[in-house]
């Protein structure tokens, strides 16, 4: 139930008890249940912030915030106009409601959704380095004054927002805060290991990368821990590779790259047996697996969609199309001339000119996708000092087609 901490000696307003009451109704099934009865249940969050906040319940308040934001970043809903919406409600109530008798169920609460925002933030170009800093600023000072061992696991988004600025003095804050939180509660690969992957890339330790993966691949990590294996697909070693490889990419250097994936290049040489994410399609082309050409065409088309229709964030987009960017140009090295692909609207608009829209020549797939990493790219550099796209998309390049 999305709103189950709340008992009824926790609500004093009856009206309000009523519609958290019902939310729960709503949300009593699986997590199907959510994304079924979404048509309800989002006005429904929405009015219970709005009552809660008429009559200054707090406690309920910033806790249905966090929930309802949750529930937004659903894939079946979505909502990234809305989210926006509850960011901004948070950055002017978090002040006004900034007292100091604040019990630790809100307070945790207030660490959380400030942690989720600022995550949120990081994904869209519009949110200029000043506003990003804010959150920062908000988070840190929330969990200082209220955090727990319950809120270690926000410290994931500082290790990526430090990461993405070159800033290692804040991603020593992350790491410290990291060692000494109680992971029963949290994803211990998706909390703790990944942002300390990230750490070491950061510092360019390809030691503490290999140290870090083998205890994980010999599972020697806390017994309490140890049902992430079953849970968490990102567990396996090929899950942590290339979310290693990626941060090498992203937030590293290309030294740091070759080295990593020297070190674990067998494992994309075996032909793709399943779905592969669009960063693991460009790391079996580069280790010289060249199988399943036509669903990996299909990934191409799906992320184009995906950015047209907004299903996913400008960042992902962007990185997604340096990925095309240089599969199609290292296609064309292989000596593959043309590709069916359906990109763009289906006009033939992004084309003008050609007869036929789903022929296109690798050349002109990989120029529409490095113009679409180019335009989000352009965006983010605008509006945050420390962002540098040109060497992103360069790294990329470095990686992949100038190699040797």
């Amino acid at each position: 139930m999305i709103l189950e901490a709340l008992k009824r000696n926790h609500v004093e307003d009856d009206k309000l008890w009523e519609m958290v009451s019902r939310a729960n109704q709503l949300t009593c099934g699986d997590y199907k249940s959510y994304d079924d009865n979404a048509a309800a249940l989002v006005p429904l969050m929405d009015r219970i912030l709005l009552r809660s906040r008429e009559k200054g319940d707090s406690r309920v308040y910033f806790y249905a915030m966090a929930k309802f934001f949750w529930l937004l970043e659903r894939v079946a809903i979505n909502d990234i106009r809305r989210r926006f919406q509850i960011s901004e409600m948070f950055h002017r109530d978090i002040r006004q409601w900034d007292v100091k008798n604040v019990g630790r169920f809100e307070g945790e609460w207030r660490v959380s959704i400030a942690a989720r925002i600022l995550n949120f933030y990081l994904d869209y170009p519009q949110v200029n380095e000043d506003k990003l800093e804010q959150m920062l600023e908000i988070f840190l000072d929330l969990e200082q004054r209220y955090g727990s061992d319950w809120n270690c696991g926000d410290y994931y988004v500082v290790m990526v927002l430090a990461a993405s600025k070159q800033d290692k003095k804040l991603a020593e804050t992350a790491r410290k805060k990291l060692s000494k939180g109680d992971f029963k509660l949290w994803c211990y690969t998706c909390y703790y290991i990944v942002p300390m992957l990230c750490y070491y890339v950061l510092f360019e330790d390809f030691e503490g990368i290999e140290e870090l993966i083998s205890s994980v691949v010999r599972r020697s990590i806390p017994a309490k821990y140890q049902w992430c294996f079953e849970k968490c697909e990102s567990s396996s070693e090929k899950g942590l590779i290339t979310t290693t490889l990626k941060y090498c990419l992203n937030y590293g250097t290309t030294k740091l790259f070759a080295k990593v994936f020297a070190r674990w290049k067998s494992l994309y040489q075996e032909p793709q047996k399943e779905d592969l994410s669009t960063h693991e399609i460009l790391f079996h082309v580069l280790a010289g697996e060249l199988s399943c050409s036509k669903e990996r065409l299909h990934t191409a088309e799906k992320d184009d969609q995906d950015k047209r229709e907004h299903r996913e964030s400008p960042t992902d987009s962007m990185y997604w199309a340096l990925c095309w960017y240089v599969y199609f140009l290292i296609l064309e090295k292989c000596g593959v001339k043309t590709v069916k692909l359906n990109l763009g609207d289906g006009s033939g608009e992004d084309r003008a000119g050609e007869e036929n829209p789903s022929e296109w020549t690798c050349r002109d797939a990989a120029i529409y996708f490095e113009h679409q990493a180019d335009e989000i790219g352009e965006q983010m550099e605008q509006g945050r000092r420390w962002f540098s796209y040109g060497a992103i998309k360069q790294r990329y390049r470095e990686c992949f087609l100038e190699k040797g």
